[in-house]
């Protein structure tokens, strides 16, 4: 199995960049109301322009020039994924300007094929613009004040998605990273053959930006079948509230999950909050 370790001094620093960025903004337009617009970080960083254009299968490149910088974002894509690609390309600047390509370099594999070195360094790299991104998009004391006011649960998922103007996924991956209550976000999407009425876990993350001890919770079951209530959610577009079993480690744990439903017809899912102290 393929396991890249991203090292925390990098994940840190470019943080960090990323909250001096924040700060220098919010400076300069003497609030810190959200949204945070990848297009106002551009202007700071020296980047000439932000386009939308047709790039394929491609989310966003970073063009440099003696001049300035000039970033592209795939105009086929929506308005929220448009701005996760700009504020990821604005990353590799941060990514550049603070030289981390050492750490990438050095970061440790966990491959029997020595041959995917280099695909490990352009995945660690992503993973650390994508870091970079998500601190411009939702600054984290910005981003906790707001989720505190609204209160840690699955119906906070689209109100904040919007006042940050970021993706639903986006925004329940935040929670489960900063919510000050613990908590685990999982997307569910259909099972692939359409006459199987079951969900599938696509991914699981949290609780926190760091998972002490190293080893994650997830499902013990990773398939919903047509008689879960998290089913349900996805038949009949109402919020539910179940229990289910989390594995972490050797540890077994049973854990509230409120569930709600989003999208239609084909692009429909699931997203759950699961919560470890409840």
């Amino acid at each position: 199995m393929d396991k890249v370790i991203i090292s925390e001094q990098a994940t840190g620093l470019i943080i960090e960049k990323a909250k001096s960025v924040v700060d220098q903004l919010i400076e300069n337009r003497g609030h810190a109301n959200p949204p945070f617009l990848p297009r106002d970080f551009a202007r700071l960083l020296g980047v000439k322009t932000v386009l939308a254009d047709d790039l394929g299968d491609t989310s966003g490149i970073l063009l440099r020039f003696p001049d300035g910088y000039v970033i592209k974002v795939n105009q086929k894509h929506s308005l929220s994924r448009q701005g996760f690609s700009c504020a990821h390309e604005i990353g590799h600047i941060l990514f550049s300007e603070l030289k981390l390509g050492n750490y990438v370099n050095s970061i440790e594999h966990r491959r029997l094929n020595p041959d995917g070195e280099q695909k490990d360094h352009y995945m660690a790299r992503e993973r650390l613009c994508d870091a970079a991104a998500t601190e411009l998009l939702m600054p984290e004391l910005v981003f906790k004040k707001y989720l505190s006011e609204l209160g840690v649960s699955i119906y906070s998922v689209e109100r904040l998605a919007d006042i940050f103007k970021v993706s639903l996924q986006a925004a329940a991956i935040r929670i489960a990273e900063v919510s000050s209550t613990p908590c685990i976000a999982i997307l569910w999407k259909p099972w692939p053959k359409l006459k199987m009425k079951k969900l599938k876990m696509a991914w699981c993350i949290g609780p926190g930006i760091k998972q002490l001890g190293g080893a994650p919770y997830v499902p013990v079951h990773i398939n919903i079948t047509n008689s879960s209530v998290i089913y349900k959610t996805y038949e009949f577009d109402v919020s539910t509230k179940c229990y289910k079993l989390f594995k972490r480690g050797d540890n077994i744990k049973r854990l509230l999950v409120e569930s709600k439903s989003f999208g239609f017809g084909e692009t429909r899912y699931v997203f759950s909050l699961a919560f470890v102290d409840q």
